[in-house]
């Protein structure tokens, strides 16, 4: 068994926590992305509220820039301002996991790049975030930014926004 996948028992116990307290978590599906690199990250993760003013969140997170993939976690703490239907937050995180740097060719018969070759290091970095969220019925929809920053040799900073949706549980 792949012992990175290890990383994600955190998104496994957090609704453990959520369940003691007030409001619920929120199991969430986001994108973020960078008009300059053409760089992007996915992610699938967790927002659990520890106060009325502050939250936690952990997510499993695959980040694609030019030649270089990323797979790993991700876990951020939020300041919000509570309200229930529009939220506003700020924050910061860490994240480590796997990078690849690899070989990127165009194949013609998918229409798509393939990645071959790759050389596998680990990596981690910070990042700060803001954001604004809307809850409606259990639903949940935000527009949010990172800024990344990796100990990675070369490129290492990345500014992104994108959008998530959310499902109350």
């Amino acid at each position: 068994m792949n012992k990175k996948y290890f990383l994600l028992l955190p998104l496994c116990f957090a609704p453990l926590y959520a369940n003691a307290a007030e409001e619920k978590g929120t199991y969430y599906m986001g994108y973020l992305h960078e008009d300059i690199n053409q760089s992007g990250v996915f992610e699938i993760g967790v927002r659990v509220p520890y106060s009325q003013f502050t939250e936690f969140n952990v997510a499993a997170m695959w980040f694609a820039h030019d030649q270089n993939l990323y797979e790993g976690i991700n876990a951020g703490f939020n300041l919000t301002t509570g309200t229930p239907v529009l939220k506003a937050y700020v924050g910061a995180g860490l994240f480590g996991g796997q990078n690849k740097m690899c070989d990127k060719s165009y194949n013609n018969v998918s229409n798509s790049y393939d990645y071959q070759n790759c050389d596998a290091d680990l990596t981690v970095g910070i990042y700060p975030e803001v954001g604004v969220e809307l809850s409606l019925f259990g639903l949940k929809v935000a527009t949010y930014a990172r800024y990344y920053k990796t100990a990675n040799r070369g490129k290492n900073e990345y500014s992104m926004y994108g959008a998530y949706i959310g499902l109350n549980f």
